[in-house]
């Protein structure tokens, strides 16, 4: 009885292991979304991929844009007020499965007229936009291992009438 209890625990140890081998940790291109925490858009929007270097097992991903400021203002303007606070979230990009980030470096930046101005991001990815109105072009940039991603939205800080 003790062999067959022995036999058994040995089986149901090596399947599990098995199925932990098994799993797909092939972390592909996230997804990047901003969220403006204001009541002038309720739902994050999706930032659009501009210059991508990413390596996985689901393939290689390969993306350049030259002129991001170009780039990120034809793309869909998101309104906001200045000094309202925001923050950014990534996900899984489903198509290619996999969200097994090793602690990535996220910075980000608003671009106007070829002058880049960095935005300070806390451990959450909060962050404020700053109070001088205009459009500007939001550039995210999300670093992992060897793996690059960058993100642009067309951002409009305007005072709201209230």
């Amino acid at each position: 009885m003790k062999k067959v209890l022995i036999l058994v625990s040995g089986l149901l140890l090596m399947s599990m292991l098995t199925g932990c081998i098994a799993e797909d940790y092939d972390a592909g291109v996230p997804r990047a979304y901003l969220l403006a925490d204001d009541s002038l858009r309720g739902e994050p929007m999706q930032l659009i991929e501009a210059n991508i270097s990413w390596n996985s097992s689901s393939g290689e991903v390969s993306e350049t844009i030259e002129d991001i400021e170009k780039f990120g203002s034809s793309q869909e303007a998101m309104r906001v007020s200045p000094n309202q606070p925001a923050s950014l979230d990534f996900k899984e990009n489903e198509e290619n499965g996999g969200d097994i980030w090793t602690d990535p470096t996220i910075t980000a930046a608003l671009w106007k007229d070829g002058e880049e101005t960095e935005l300070e991001l806390n451990d959450s990815r909060e962050f404020r936009f700053p109070q001088t109105e205009g459009n500007y072009v939001l550039a995210v940039e999300f670093i992992d291992r060897d793996n690059e991603a960058q993100y642009i939205g067309n951002i409009v800080i305007e005072e709201t009438p209230e």
